[in-house]
């Protein structure tokens, strides 16, 4: 038996019996709560032991909710679907109780309760946010409105679940030959799948990023690159297309229920921004300062597209238009013509191993820590395990901590990077277990996470090599890792988390991101390139020329790139901040006419295209939430004026003091105090976008 923490179920059986158990964890919490005599209730035995049976339901969710994203097997994949969907139920019907609503409303009225209160910080916050969660689940409401929210809360989970679900198990791919291939790399193709039909030999190119990424990025013929696109924009659409359309109209119908003027407003409520407004005049700021940098990224482009059909003597077929998939193919070219980088030479540099444990390497300097992996068998042959340490607390321990290393364990985390039939398709981080305070041992339940990845696996005759765009992600994946083991909360509801799990939590979506963009200016230093790079055959380092023209390309079309992401964001906050009614166009339609206005590239064309059902984010919490990626890049790099205080000094990326105050002060707190107050901490002062308009605006 291997020290796993966690031990996925193995059968349908063995999961719904979990489910059942968390259940009624969570049932039997509230009846009991309502069972103490008014005059025995305390904050003890009312709010605390409410907060720690749903922490002690938290951490066995996991066993029933997680495989719907990992599983081997589909039926128990499909029975983790339900049973997330079971208790999102459980947890909505415990905060939708009016009963222990009113039960803890009388703690803010009693004198004697209120002054403990305010000796005990962390409990008070405590209150406010479990009040807050009873709120905005109706329980201030009228008791029929109350009921229509719980319906249609109900069904909008149940929406959620199923739109996830025809993602993860799509199977949707193309068939191409080996010259419709021209310009991909035989590396690539050899860990394709091959078939033979009609007398002819096909490659097998799925719709999973690793196979996307290749064809958008290096296939020659735009006609490939154009039914790859297309292809991709297809996904689920005939499933996800009505599913969304039925959650944008139930999630306005929900806010109007609350009091709120749209779900834009109901969302952003609880956030650092408040209101969509806010975000409306950020990102108006935002392409205000890159417009010009856009137009001449676009024409850039699509000089250099205008040269290869020359060049090649397609002149009659160049209509002076860039198209969606052209722009990682040109952006390639331009790497290697005006700054000599050539991606498929890099990423010979970027073995998987090597730059994982590298990636960790730097993680324990900076922060202090150190992370040690435990042998054994996992839900997937390729899933690994590290437990992590605090090496600076056992180091100022000296001769004690000798006795007992493991009590300066602080968590464990899983990598679970390669993609397979029915798994999560993107990137994420899953906390699988949240961290608090045992009441009764008065012992610390360590917290657990998983980065569920897609990267490119090995093949025959390679290891698995990473794009730098993907060693940058692994970077800032793994920084949500180290957020979910910083945690010491005496409570599980400020640790860190997000809406994968379906407990409730309370770190504001528009922070949860900040922590982790902000280190990947790591992936951009040359000291840190130096120890990623590492040529998987020679075993010779990353050469400083390649590092300085890749450091180059840092803020290459930039304008462009950030113009693409912030017209997925316009999206989505328009489409939950208007009520759906009176929307003219279909979601597919919004999506075109948005962003060729905003971006000016063309999207894909033909039947049942729609962007938006290939978008987890939108029915995965951070609906009315993609704004908090560009929000969270201008908190982040104010942030890294610490680490870099002017563009010319010498970065401080590897500074051990620095790193760790970093990781005191804006990750260990997790929500237990507000955004604002991380963020003054850290700098010393008031934060502001000086920074990020700088890094947009500057070569």
């Amino acid at each position: 038996m291997s020290e796993s923490p966690i031990q996925l179920p193995t059968t349908v059986q063995e999961l719904n019996e979990i489910t059942v158990r968390a259940q009624d964890i969570l049932r039997s919490s509230g009846e009991n709560l309502v069972g103490i005599p008014p005059a025995e209730r305390t904050i003890q035995n009312t709010l605390l032991k409410l907060q720690e049976d749903q922490s002690h339901a938290a951490a066995l969710q996991t066993l029933c909710t997680f495989p719907a994203m990992v599983h081997l097997d589909k039926d128990v994949r499909e029975a983790a679907t339900e049973a997330k969907k079971s208790l999102q139920k459980a947890w909505s019907a415990l905060f939708s109780r009016r009963d222990l609503y009113a039960i803890l409303r009388q703690l803010e009225q009693d004198s004697a309760t209120v002054a403990k209160l305010n000796a005990e910080p962390e409990t008070k916050r405590l209150l406010g946010h479990t009040l807050r969660l009873f709120e905005r689940h109706g329980a201030g409401l009228s008791e029929s409105d109350q009921q229509k929210l719980i319906q249609v809360r109900s069904e909008i989970s149940s929406l959620e679940l199923d739109f996830q679900k025809a993602l993860n198990e799509d199977t949707t791919d193309i068939l191409l030959t080996a010259d419709e291939l021209e310009g991909c790399t035989e590396a690539w193709k050899s860990g394709l799948a091959r078939m033979e039909k009609d007398g002819r030999n096909y490659y097998r190119v799925t719709m999973k990023t690793p196979d996307i990424l290749n064809v958008s990025r290096n296939a020659s013929l735009p006609e490939t690159r154009k039914r790859v696109a297309v292809t991709y924009r297809q996904v689920c659409v005939t499933t996800n297309s009505p599913i969304l359309d039925r959650l944008i109209q139930l999630r306005h119908e929900a806010a109007i229920l609350l009091g709120y003027k749209s779900h834009a407003h109901y969302q952003l409520d609880i956030n650092m921004a408040k209101q969509p407004e806010t975000v409306d005049e950020f990102l108006n700021d935002i392409m205000s300062s890159i417009s010009d940098k856009l137009e001449d990224d676009k024409k850039e482009l699509l000089e250099l597209k205008r040269q290869e059909y020359e060049t090649r003597g397609w002149s009659n077929q160049f209509d002076g238009i860039l198209h969606s998939w052209d722009v990682k193919y040109y952006q390639e070219i331009l790497f290697k013509k005006k700054y000599a980088v050539d991606n498929s030479l890099i990423q010979e540099y970027f073995e998987l191993e090597h730059v994982r444990d590298q990636i960790m390497g730097v993680y324990s300097k900076i922060f202090q820590l150190r992370f040690e992996q435990i042998p054994g068998k996992y839900w997937a042959d390729d899933v690994t395990l590290f437990a992590v340490y605090d090496q600076k607390a056992q180091d100022e321990a000296g001769e004690d901590a000798k006795r007992d290393p493991s009590a300066f364990k602080i968590g464990y985390f899983y990598l679970d990077l390669f993609p397979r039939p029915g798994k999560y398709s993107h990137q994420c981080v899953v906390p699988l277990r949240p961290s608090f305070v045992v009441s009764q041992t008065g012992e610390r339940l360590l917290p657990v996470a998983v980065n569920v990845g897609n990267l490119s696996r090995p093949t025959a005759d390679r290891p698995a090599l990473l794009k730098h765009s993907e060693a940058n992600t692994f970077f800032h994946e793994f920084g949500h890792v180290c957020h979910a083991m910083s945690s010491k909360a005496r409570y599980s509801i400020f640790n860190f988390s997000w809406s994968v799990v379906p407990y409730p939590t309370s770190l504001a979506m528009d922070f949860l991101e900040v922590p982790s963009i902000m280190l990947e200016n790591w992936l951009w230093e040359p000291t840190v390139l130096k120890r990623l790079g590492r040529h998987y055959k020679s075993g010779d380092n990353l050469p400083d020329e390649l590092i300085k023209s890749l450091v180059k390309t840092r803020k290459v079309l930039k304008g462009l790139l950030f113009s693409q992401q912030l017209a997925i964001t316009a999206i989505d906050l328009k489409v939950h901040s208007i009520d759906p009614n009176s929307r003219e166009q279909s979601i597919a339609q919004l999506w075109k006419e948005m962003s060729e206005s905003i971006v000016g590239v063309k999207l894909e064309d033909g039947p049942n295209v729609n962007p938006a059902c290939q978008l987890y984010h939108i029915a995965m919490g951070y609906d009315a939430g993609y704004y908090v990626y560009a929000w969270s890049e201008m908190h982040a790099h104010d942030l890294y004026t610490r680490f870099r205080n002017t563009p010319e000094s010498e970065t401080k990326a590897l500074d051990e003091a620095l790193g760790r105050e970093y990781w005191e002060k804006v990750l260990v707190p997790g929500a237990t105090l507000e955004p604002i107050e991380l963020l003054r901490s850290f700098l010393g002062r008031e934060p502001n976008q000086q920074a990020f308009q700088r890094y947009l605006t500057e070569p």
